[in-house]
C-alpha cells in the first residue's frame, strides 16, 4: 500500500514538473481500459451521394458542393484527392460552410514534386444540415506569381492556365440510423438500396404498382444511383431485416387500402402497399407527387391519386422553366455548355427546336476583340457572331431534328483578346445566359429506334405486357423500367396491359415475352424466331439460322406503322439466356445509355452482343418509309454487314458453349435455371 501511495505522488509530481521540462503540450494517453467506445460511421463515395466526380477550381474561384446527409446521420470529415497542379508552384484550399465560416485549409504540393496525386482529409463536422444536406464550398487560393518570362508580371490572368481538380470524393458520416417508424421518415434524403417484395403470382394490378413505385423511387433519388430491386415471394410472407440505407416495400393485394409502416421502431419494419384493383397504384401516388414528407404516422390512405402528369407546358419553354443556366468569365479562350434532356421538351416528339437565345457579357471596348460561336450536339456550327460593346447578345438559330439526341446541348466556344498587353490591372469578360432565354419546339418526326431512343420515346406514359411464361418477366420488366427511369427527371407512368393490347397500340411500350408468342402479332423486331430457329429482319432476303438452344435479347425498335417504339426482352430458347444482358448493361458506366445499335443478344455461352440491326434515320429529312422502300436494294450494304456481324457473334457463341459442354461431359449441371430474381 505505501509502495502504491509513492508511486502517486511520483505521478503527481511528474505531471506538475512536466510542462517545465518539455518544449511541446502534453496530452495524457487514457488507461487501457478507458479506450472511448469507436462511433459508428459510413463512407459514401460521390457517385453513392449522386455528386460530381471530379471538381475543377480556377484560382480565387468558389466552387459550391453540397453533400447529401443520409437520415439521423452527422457528416464528419470529406476526403478525395487532388490531382497535380496546373502551373501553381504554391497555395493551399480553403474549405468554408454556407455561410462563409472556415473549416479547414489543404496545402497543395510543392512545384515539381514527382506525384500524381495527393489525398486530402478535410473535417466537416461544424457543417449545418438542412434539407437533408449540406453546403460547403471549396476556394483555391494561389499564392504565386508563376510565368514564363522571368521578371515580368504575369499573375493569374497573364500567366499559363492555372487549375486543380479535386477527384474521388467521399464523405464520411457519424452516428446510427434512427428507427423507421413514420411514412415520412421511411424514404431518408440517401439510401443505396430498395428491395421490393411481390406475390409470385402478382396480377396485374400487383404488378402496375410494382411498377410505378420503381419508377418513381428511382426518379426521387436521381442522381443518386439507387439500386431498386424486385423480389418474388409467396403471399403472406414478411421480408428479411434491411440492411443500413436499404428499405424492404411489400406490395401485395387486400385488406384495407393504404401504406403502412410495419412493425415501426424496429430493424425489421418495411413499408406494406395495400388494397385492391387500381387502389394499389393510387396510394404509389403519394409517392409521384412528392407528399410523404407530410405523412408523419405510420398509417395513411390515399382515396384518389392527383395528376399523373401535369398540364403541358406548352411548345415554347424558357431557360428558367427548363432549369438552363450557365456563366463563365473569358480571358482567351473559354467553353460553356447549357442544355436539357429531351424528355423534358413536353409531350410530343421533337422534330427539330427553335432557339431564341439571349446572355449579358460586359462591354467589349471597341479596340478589344470578342466573339462567340456556338454548335449543336453535333459538333456543326450553329451560331457565330462578335461581341461588342452592348453587352448584349440576343441571336436566333434552329436545331434540326437530325441534330438532336436525348440532349438538346448548345456547346459555346468564347474568345477574348484585350489590346492592352497583360499586367496588373487586366481581368477577364463575364458572360451569363438570361434565364429568359426560349426553346420552341417544332413536334414531329418518325419514331425512334435503338437504345438511345429511351427515355424520350416513353415520355410520360408507355404499355407494358407480359406474357406470363416465367415467373421472373415481372423482375425483368422493373429492371428495364429502373434504366430508363434513370435517365430523366421526368416521371415515366408504365401500365400494365395484356400482349395484344400492346402489341396493337400506337403508344410505346415495353414487351416481356417469348419469341413464339410474338409469332401471333404484328410486330416485326430486329431478331425473332421459335427454338433454335432465328430470324434476322430488315433484310432484302430474310436471314434465317438454325442456332442449338436459341437466343436472348434486349430489342429497341421503331414500330413505323404505329408511329411508337417498342422495348422487347424476349428469348427463343429458356429464358435464363437474357440474365447476361441485364448483368452486361448494369455494369457499364453510364448503363442504358452507354449501349449503342438496337439489339443486344446472347446465346448459351452467355456472351452478350451489340447489334445495329434496322436503320435509324433519324429528324425531319428521315420520314417513315414505305413498305417497298423498307425493302429496297438500298439498305442492302447495312443488311449484309448485320447479317456478318450477327453470324460471326452466333458462331462465338456456339464455339464457346460447345467447348463448355465438352469439358463437362457427362457429369454436366443442366444450365436452364430459374430465371435470376434480383439486380
Amino acid at each position: 500500500m505505501k509502495h502504491l501511495r509513492a508511486i502517486r505522488v511520483m505521478a503527481a509530481a511528474m505531471l506538475v514538473f512536466l510542462p517545465f521540462m518539455v518544449g511541446g503540450p502534453a496530452h495524457a494517453q487514457p488507461a487501457e481500459g478507458d479506450t472511448p467506445p469507436e462511433v459508428a460511421s459510413v463512407t459514401l463515395g460521390s457517385a453513392a451521394l449522386g455528386i460530381e466526380r471530379e471538381v475543377f477550381l480556377a484560382p480565387n474561384a468558389s466552387q459550391p458542393l453540397a453533400v447529401p446527409v443520409p437520415g439521423g446521420l452527422s457528416p464528419s470529415r470529406l476526403r478525395g484527392t487532388l490531382t497535380s497542379p496546373v502551373n501553381i508552384s504554391g497555395g493551399y484550399l480553403e474549405f468554408d460552410d454556407a455561410d462563409g465560416n472556415l473549416l479547414g485549409t489543404v496545402n497543395l504540393p510543392p512545384a515539381g514534386v514527382a506525384q500524381a496525386a495527393t489525398p486530402f482529409d478535410v473535417d466537416i463536422s461544424a457543417l449545418r444540415v438542412q434539407s437533408g444536406s449540406a453546403a460547403l464550398s471549396v476556394t483555391l487560393r494561389s499564392l504565386d506569381n508563376a510565368g514564363q518570362i522571368p521578371g515580368q508580371f504575369t499573375g493569374q490572368f497573364c500567366g499559363p492556365l492555372q487549375q486543380l481538380t479535386m477527384t474521388n470524393l467521399a464523405a464520411v458520416f457519424t452516428g446510427t440510423e434512427p428507427p423507421v417508424t413514420t411514412i415520412a421518415g421511411f424514404f431518408p434524403p440517401v439510401l443505396e438500396r430498395v428491395t421490393v417484395h411481390t406475390p409470385t403470382d402478382a396480377d396485374a394490378a400487383e404488378q402496375q404498382a410494382t411498377l410505378m413505385l420503381v419508377s418513381t423511387l428511382v426518379r426521387l433519388y436521381n442522381p443518386q444511383p439507387l439500386a431498386v430491386t424486385v423480389i418474388n415471394q409467396p403471399r403472406g410472407v414478411a421480408p428479411p431485416p434491411s440492411a443500413q440505407l436499404a428499405r424492404a416495400v411489400v406490395v401485395e393485394r387486400g385488406g384495407d387500402a393504404g401504406l403502412s409502416v410495419e412493425n415501426p421502431g424496429s430493424p425489421n419494419a418495411y413499408l406494406r402497399v395495400s388494397g385492391d384493383g387500381d387502389d394499389l397504384s393510387t396510394q404509389v401516388s403519394l409517392l409521384v407527387d412528392e407528399l410523404q414528407s407530410l405523412v408523419q404516422v405510420a398509417n395513411a390512405r390515399v382515396d384518389e391519386a392527383g395528376s399523373e402528369e401535369a398540364a403541358a407546358p406548352g411548345d415554347t419553354l424558357t431557360f428558367d422553366q427548363l432549369n438552363m443556366s450557365g456563366k463563365t468569365d473569358v480571358l482567351r479562350a473559354s467553353s460553356l455548355r447549357v442544355g436539357v434532356g429531351r424528355s423534358a421538351l413536353g409531350n410530343g416528339r421533337v422534330g427539330g427546336v427553335q432557339v431564341h437565345l439571349l446572355a449579358d457579357y460586359t462591354p467589349v471596348p471597341q479596340n478589344d476583340a470578342a466573339a462567340v460561336v456556338i454548335r449543336a450536339a453535333d459538333g456543326n456550327v450553329v451560331y457565330r457572331t462578335l461581341l461588342d460593346t452592348s453587352g448584349r447578345l440576343d441571336a436566333q438559330f434552329e436545331l434540326p431534328g437530325q441534330t438532336i439526341g436525348q440532349f438538346v446541348n448548345l456547346d459555346m466556344a468564347l474568345t477574348y483578346t484585350p489590346e492592352q498587353p497583360c499586367g496588373p490591372l487586366i481581368a477577364p469578360i463575364t458572360f451569363q445566359i438570361d434565364p429568359r432565354s426560349t426553346l420552341t419546339i417544332q413536334r414531329g418526326g418518325p419514331p425512334l429506334g435503338g437504345f438511345s431512343a429511351m427515355p424520350s420515346e416513353f415520355a410520360p406514359s408507355f404499355l407494358v405486357a407480359m406474357d406470363g411464361s416465367d415467373p421472373g418477366q415481372l423482375i425483368y420488366a422493373s429492371r428495364v423500367v429502373a434504366a430508363i427511369s434513370s435517365l430523366t427527371d421526368r416521371q415515366l407512368t408504365p401500365k400494365v396491359v395484356d400482349l395484344k393490347t400492346a402489341a396493337d397500340a400506337d403508344s410505346g411500350a415495353l414487351i416481356i415475352a417469348e419469341s413464339s408468342a410474338l409469332l401471333q402479332t404484328s410486330l416485326h423486331p430486329p431478331l425473332s424466331g421459335d427454338g433454335a430457329d432465328v430470324s434476322v429482319d430488315d433484310l432484302p432476303n430474310e436471314l434465317r439460322a438454325n442456332i442449338t438452344d436459341g437466343i436472348g435479347s434486349i430489342q429497341v425498335f421503331a414500330d413505323r406503322p404505329r408511329d411508337r417504339t417498342v422495348v422487347l426482352v424476349t428469348t427463343t430458347g429458356a429464358w435464363n439466356l437474357v440474365d447476361p444482358l441485364f448483368d452486361y448493361f448494369e455494369r457499364l458506366d453510364g448503363k442504358w445509355a452507354a449501349l449503342s445499335g438496337d439489339v443486344l443478344a446472347a446465346g448459351r455461352a452467355g456472351v452478350p452482343t451489340t447489334l445495329s440491326i434496322f436503320a435509324q434515320p433519324t429528324g425531319e429529312e428521315a420520314p417513315a418509309p414505305s413498305e417497298s422502300e423498307a425493302t429496297s436494294s438500298s439498305w442492302l450494304p447495312l443488311g449484309i454487314a448485320v447479317a456478318v456481324a450477327a453470324a460471326v457473334a452466333i458462331a462465338v457463341g456456339l464455339l464457346l458453349s460447345n467447348r463448355r459442354r465438352r469439358r463437362a461431359g457427362a457429369t454436366r449441371v443442366p444450365e436452364d435455371a430459374p430465371a435470376q430474381t434480383g439486380t
